[in-house]
């Protein structure tokens, strides 16, 4: 199953940058293993600053979920009501075009859009 074959590829990359990567991984195969959302979908969303919740307390935010987004300064996920982890603004969207290029390689039909988007979320976050 090239789905589960993508995720553990993934997660290889991910170890392999010395950074803090465990929760944004777990978030991005629960969403896809429970059929919540699929990559491309969760990138693209990410490039326009929105966060994703897999279920109900279990969810990462962005600039996009803040009451003051000028005030977004770390990727914070949640699971209940209580922040797990949070890491910085560039270690995301370093981790997130890691994924991007992992996925493309997997899926080389949606590469484009999906490596679109890992460029929009470059560029969204650049100037923090």
């Amino acid at each position: 199953m090239a789905s589960l074959t993508w995720l553990e590829s993934l997660k290889e990359s991910f170890a392999s940058t010395g950074l803090d990567y465990e929760d944004l991984y777990e978030l991005i195969e629960a969403s896809i293993v429970r059929g919540r959302s699929n990559f491309p979908a969760f990138i693209y969303d990410a490039s326009r600053g929105v966060g994703f919740s897999v279920s109900e307390g279990f969810f990462y935010s962005l600039d996009q979920d803040w009451d003051d987004p000028d005030a977004f300064s770390e990727v914070s996920f949640f699971l209940g009501e209580v922040e797990t982890s949070s890491i910085p603004v560039p270690d995301y969207v370093s981790l997130m075009k890691i994924a991007a290029d992992v996925y493309s390689a997997f899926f080389p039909d949606e590469g484009d859009g999906v490596l679109r988007s890992a460029e929009r979320l470059e560029d969204r976050y650049s100037k923090r």
